[in-house]
Formats: C-alpha cells, sequence, structure tokens
C-alpha cells in the first residue's frame, strides 16, 4: 500500500468503516478473526490500481492483478487470492459464475469473497468523496433491514448515492434492505 497508494486517507478510513460494519452484523456473516483480517488487507489495497500504466480496463482490476503477483510474506495463496478478488469486487459488478476466477473457488471462498465485498463495496461508497464525511457508522438488524446509523461531518449526498448503488451486493448477500439514516431520518428511502 505504502508504495502503490496514492490515496492513503481514503483507504484507511474505508477500511476502517468496513471493518466497523465487519463486527456489527457478525450475527449475519457468521466470518471469523481470519475473514476479517482479509477483509482489512483488502481494504487497504483495493486502490492500489490506480497508480498503474495497466489501469485503463479498471483500477479495480488492476488492483486484483498487482495483490495476485506481490511476493507475499506470511499468506498463502489461497488467502492472496481471496484479497485480490474482494478488492476487484468494491466497485462496478458483482462475483458472477461468468467470472473465470471467482468461477475456479470452492463454494466456500466464493461466499467468503460476497460477504467481504458486499461490506467493502458499503465501506468505499460511505467515503464516495474521499472527503471523510462519513466518521462513524452504528448498525441495527431489524427483522428484514440492515439499519446504517451514520455520523456525518458534512452533506453525505453522494455517499448514499453511491451506497444506494454499490449496496446492490449486502442486498443479494444477506437478503435485507438497506435503510440509512442521519439524526433519525431515512435518507433516499426506496420508493
Amino acid at each position: 500500500m505504502q508504495k502503490f497508494e496514492a490515496r492513503p486517507v481514503h483507504v484507511r478510513h474505508v477500511t476502517a468503516l468496513a471493518l466497523q460494519l465487519f463486527d456489527q452484523i457478525d450475527s449475519l456473516h457468521g466470518l471469523g478473526p481470519r475473514d476479517r483480517t482479509l477483509l482489512e488487507m483488502s481494504g487497504l489495497l483495493h486502490d492500489i490500481g490506480h497508480r498503474s500504466a495497466n489501469a485503463g480496463a479498471g483500477h479495480h482490476h488492476e488492483s486484483a492483478r498487482m495483490i495476485r503477483e506481490h511476493g507475499w510474506n506470511g499468506i498463502d495463496r489461497a488467502d492472496a487470492e481471496i484479497v485480490a478478488q474482494v478488492a476487484r469486487y468494491h466497485r462496478k459488478t458483482m462475483p458472477e459464475l461468468s467470472h473465470e476466477d471467482f468461477k475456479a473457488l470452492g463454494i466456500s471462498d466464493r461466499q467468503l469473497i460476497q460477504k467481504l465485498a458486499a461490506l467493502l463495496r458499503l465501506a468505499d461508497a460511505f467515503d464516495r468523496t474521499h472527503l471523510q464525511l462519513v466518521r462513524q457508522i452504528r448498525v441495527e438488524l431489524p427483522v428484514n433491514r440492515i439499519v446504517f446509523h451514520l455520523e456525518i461531518v458534512g452533506p453525505v449526498l453522494h455517499e448514499i448515492q453511491a451506497a444506494r448503488l454499490k449496496g446492490d451486493l449486502a442486498e443479494a448477500i444477506f437478503q435485507r434492505d438497506l435503510v440509512f439514516m442521519v439524526d433519525g431520518e431515512e435518507l433516499m428511502p426506496r420508493e
């Protein structure tokens, strides 16, 4: 990250938000400490592809390639592949079996990637403007919904618009509607 990341404040903030989400919805995802570490790594590395000359295809693809090709110490290839794919799916399309790298994995790794990518997509959306306007998130889990209570320091219209779009994976994986709240008011309710 230190070598390739142009916006370390953004990726650190996104990672912190992703970990807040992970910790607060553990009853939904059922994942453990190792998976939390993989999410943390994915968050810190999700944008490294921006600095590459090959990023024309999309920085998310380039980030995944760079993660796969890095000579890791202390992380095995299987975990590096999970980190690469979570970083790859932080934007644009959701993981699909038509994607060869995703299809090549076992079902448990595919499910893990879907859950971690869902959290990273939301966290990245919550810093859409790269201004760290969403400072903290508190999550409630009423029946059929995930309610995000956002502590903000400025207008978050772009963040909520992005979260509506990038929340598609979380809605699909966790089978719940997403609700975004600030100061007790719902922002951009579904119609």
